[in-house]
């Protein structure tokens, strides 16, 4: 039985590992999420909203759902470092931060 395949396993186990925790070390951007709701809204204005939101600098990801009594909750997923065009165009479309 040869170890050959074994260390070679090993190794590129450890390489992977190590690639993964530099670019941690490295200051790989994290990503912050924030909860904002909107009411008396309508389906076509969510869409929109959304669609203006994913457009915007920092911003990587946008969930938002309506209820029965028309109200938008948008889940914004922006870049830690490049947040701020996002926060803000969110609050001039007229969304309120919910505090988690």
């Amino acid at each position: 039985m040869s170890i050959r395949p074994i260390l070679a396993s090993c190794a590129a186990a450890a390489l992977a590992l190590g690639i993964s925790l530099g670019m941690v070390a490295c200051g790989a951007t994290r990503q912050e999420r924030y909860t904002y709701v909107k009411k008396d809204a309508s389906e076509t204005r969510m869409l929109a909203d959304k669609e203006e939101l994913k457009r915007t600098s920092g911003v990587k990801q946008v969930i938002a759902t309506i209820d029965a009594q028309n109200a938008i909750t948008l889940q914004l997923f922006v870049d830690e470092d490049d947040s701020k065009k996002g926060l803000e165009k969110v609050l001039d479309l007229g969304y309120s931060q919910v505090r988690n």
